[in-house]
């Protein structure tokens, strides 16, 4: 645990030092210009980006974070910033901020050095571990349970990656490796018998089972198989507008709206709770970024 905790405030240092003074640039213009932000949102990324069939829209953690890029958008341009939404999946996602059918996606998407190559990235703001979600009364509790068992993850996601890389090592050996388009997609085979273990990160995983009939009937195993960065996918030569993104990233953290969307959706009382370690909030809460309260202006 110490380990994994000296590495995640390593990397969060690392990118984001990387922030500098905004200026100007095509999607920033364009968002001047027609006073809307394209935002991608997944559709089952429980708590991050998610639509809740009881309101009929997208909410979520990153959800409410877009909410406050929108906001300081509107300070920066002088008026409001509406938040244009598209649903994303694993798949599209990178190629819907490409192809600027948005301008950015926020949601639970993991970085990786072979995605920049496609895309930019906002500072890391989460991290995750990639693993399992079983039946309770499956007796899967390490990886070598799930040899001659069919394992699903979804199209297009880092998890997924990682399980074909573990089996093709032979650190297991899965009957079947099930594909799917989305995480309820992935429940759903769950439920339903087709798999007997859904992979993707351990956070998700227990949105999906907290948002399920019977969640006390499913379990996320006590191993890890991966490690989960987050952060929102940006469009590569925008700089000025990533620099915007994480801005918005470290003034919320600054000034407590962070924390509060923490516990709204992650803390004790959350949807999915998923309690916060010692050193993570003591390292946010000692930031020390040059960033000056007037920050979003010109």
């Amino acid at each position: 645990m110490k380990k994994l905790l000296t590495i995640e405030l390593a990397i969060i240092m690392a990118v984001g030092l990387l922030t500098v003074p905004v200026l100007a640039d095509q999607t920033m213009d364009q968002i001047q210009k027609t006073g809307k932000i394209k935002l991608g949102f997944r559709e089952g990324s429980i708590p991050f980006a998610f639509v809740d069939p009881k309101v009929g829209k997208h909410v979520g953690f990153s959800v409410d974070m877009a909410g406050e890029l929108a906001k300081y958008l509107g300070m920066r341009f002088g008026k409001k910033i509406e938040i244009v939404p598209f649903t994303v999946t694993p798949k599209t996602r990178i190629p819907m901020v490409v192809n600027g059918t948005v301008d950015v996606e926020m949601g639970s998407t993991t970085y990786t050095q072979k995605r920049e190559e496609q895309a930019d990235f906002s500072m890391i703001f989460f991290f995750s571990e990639t693993t399992f979600l079983v039946d309770k009364s499956s007796g899967i509790k390490v990886l070598e349970d799930l040899n001659g068992k069919r394992v699903g993850a979804a199209r297009g996601t880092t998890n997924l990656r990682a399980v074909e890389a573990l089996a093709k090592e032979g650190k297991f050996k899965p009957k079947d490796i099930i594909v799917t388009e989305t995480h309820p997609q992935g429940m759903l085979a769950l439920k339903s018998g087709k798999i007997e273990a859904y992979s993707t990160d351990r956070s998700l995983l227990e949105g999906l089972r907290m948002k399920d009939q019977n969640p006390e009937k499913w379990m996320t195993v006590p191993f890890a198989i991966a490690y989960e960065p987050y952060a929102y996918i940006c469009r590569e030569g925008q700089s000025d507008f990533r620099d915007f993104v994480n801005n918005t990233i470290i003034w919320s953290i600054k000034n407590g709206k962070f924390f509060e969307l923490y516990d709204k959706w992650m803390g004790p009382k959350g949807i999915v709770p998923i309690p916060m370690s010692e050193a993570y909030n003591t390292y946010l809460n000692m930031m020390v970024y040059p960033i000056s309260d007037e920050w979003w202006k010109k």
